[in-house]
């Protein structure tokens, strides 16, 4: 079991995934996140929210990769959808998001980190965009539009992680700190940008989420279909499969 805290710190909102051990996200788990921000989206004392993990592990080290199993292309577009709306909703916000990565971002979790204004990682964290180790694909619209093409294209058809400062050689983080100083850090930042005119905050918000979004409403599409394709094929069973029983998976191409 596991819980999606929220505090709030005069202006700034802190939201925490608690998700023992490495706060995978399940689908009931990204409804709670929705539900958590909305509630921040309109409370008027909130100007700027941190989107943080648990602990020195993890801040989301993927999905619950035991619900891919029984996806279809039908019943896996519907998880795709839900996730990817939720994860939307994050990246048109009406408010800064500042995302405090306390350690792995995998996957999904890179995802969740990648729709956020600014990332500030801890010196031992690693990102991936591990998917393709499932037989799909993922996040490649947020990654491909904000770090370098050549380290984007490895990490999508390798599954490799990188670390915190390659991340941040390469744009997909925007500082590295200490593990205790990022907190203190994100917090820093927050309030510094909390004090700024509250309309101006928004409109600021509101000028570059439509800045970014000359092809990336495209991608999503395309990707959107390729993954539906891909729910439903062989290799994406035999992937998860052989991820969960710990050996390697023999593919089929179908």
């Amino acid at each position: 079991m596991g819980d999606i805290t929220l505090c709030r710190q005069g202006a700034v909102g802190i939201i925490t995934i608690d998700y023992p051990p490495v706060n995978a996200l399940d689908s009931h788990a990204y409804f709670t996140l929705y539900e958590i921000m909305h509630d921040f989206a309109i409370d008027d004392e909130i100007r700027v929210v941190i989107l943080t993990g648990a602990g020195e592990r993890a801040f989301v080290a993927g999905a619950d990769v035991k619900e891919f199993v029984k996806f279809s292309s039908r019943t896996g577009m519907v998880y795709t959808k839900k996730n990817a709306g939720i994860r939307e909703y994050i990246r048109h916000f009406p408010k800064p998001v500042i995302c405090a990565i306390n350690g792995l971002a995998y996957g999904g979790g890179c995802a969740l980190a990648l729709v956020c204004d600014i990332r500030i990682a801890c010196e031992s964290a690693k990102l991936n965009l591990s998917e393709i180790n499932m037989g799909i694909i993922g996040a490649i619209p947020y990654a491909a539009s904000i770090g370098t093409s050549g380290t984007v294209r490895k990490m999508v058809y390798s599954g490799e992680s990188i670390t915190a400062e390659e991340a941040l050689r390469v744009g997909l983080v925007d500082e590295v700190v200490s593990q205790e100083n990022l907190m203190p850090r994100c917090v820093e930042l927050a309030e510094k940008m909390a004090a700024k005119a509250p309309m101006a905050l928004l409109k600021a918000k509101e000028v570059l989420v439509k800045a970014s979004e000359s092809l990336m409403q495209e991608t999503i599409d395309a990707e959107s279909e390729a993954i539906r394709e891909l729910w439903g094929t062989e290799d994406k069973t035999e992937a998860v499969q052989a991820f969960l029983e710990k050996r390697p998976p023999v593919f089929k191409g179908k």
